[in-house]
């Protein structure tokens, strides 16, 4: 190459040098921008993680807080059975209990094992309180006289208390010892409603303890029988009065066979 060529080669080559530098420039225009980026990616992280534990935080403070747990536990529509065993038996304690612990269908269920409890059903209101409203068995006899007065319920629950009920078709019974009172329920709890209505009083007819029952019939008869012929013999009672004479009253014995024997004068 001649000498001219490698001087016109020198001029070219300084023409190339501002391109490099105008890339140089903006790289280093750029990096302040990938440094911004990079410290706002820091932020999130930081703040995603503060916001994670302030959550863990918030947790751990309810949990242990009176507000994660049962704040009231009302009952009502009871009649007879106490609040306090109905509270007692469904294992809910105000204050005690967390809320996520409670199984709605799990604490019904206990409340209707409640003696004299024919059914409950709950609701829930906001922060955590409980409403159960229950339904009591009908109350079908009433013990007036000692150890006490007692109510006979229909699934053959025996209360102590007096009945708080309108007893309109309901009997009073008289003169039962416990024992003797828990072997007649058994058979109370059998007799069909419509004949259980039909009796007004019935009186423990034997001192001996040994089941003798004397009923007074809201129709005027008095029928005489044993407290293990009660349920049987009792549910024929509409039969047995169709077949006596017309308008007549008396006392129906009823011990094996079935005797009629008309009033004579006053009852």
């Amino acid at each position: 190459m001649s000498m001219e060529g490698e001087a016109y080669v020198r001029e070219q080559r300084p023409k190339r040098q501002p391109q490099t530098d105008t890339t140089v420039r903006s790289l280093e225009d750029k990096i302040p921008y990938v440094r911004e980026q990079r410290r706002k990616k820091a932020n999130r992280r930081l703040i995603y993680v503060l916001i994670l534990i302030g959550l863990l935080i918030g947790v751990v403070f309810y949990l242990q807080s009176s507000y994660s747990r049962v704040a009231t536990f009302d009952i009502d529509g009871t009649i007879n059975v106490k609040k306090e065993d109905i509270i007692q038996a469904s294992r809910i304690k105000v204050k005690e209990t967390h809320a996520f612990n409670v199984s709605e269908e799990a604490v019904l269920e206990r409340i209707e094992d409640v003696p004299g409890i024919r059914e409950a059903t709950m609701k829930k209101r906001f922060l955590h309180h409980y409403e159960v409203e229950v339904v009591e068995e009908k109350e079908i006899a009433y013990a007036k006289d000692k150890p006490g007065a007692r109510i006979v319920l229909a699934d053959g629950t025996i209360l102590p208390g007096k009945s708080k009920e309108e007893l309109f078709d309901a009997p009073i019974l008289t003169g039962f010892t416990d024992p003797s009172l828990q072997r007649l329920t058994k058979e109370l709890v059998k007799i069909e409603p419509k004949v259980r209505s039909r009796i007004s009083e019935i009186v423990a007819n034997d001192q001996t303890d040994k089941g003798g029952l004397k009923l007074f019939m809201t129709d005027g008869n008095t029928v005489l029988l044993s407290t293990s012929a009660f349920s049987n013999s009792l549910n024929e009672y509409v039969k047995v009065i169709s077949a006596l004479p017309k308008g007549k009253t008396g006392t129906i014995t009823i011990d094996g066979g079935i005797y009629f024997k008309p009033y004579t004068g006053k009852k």
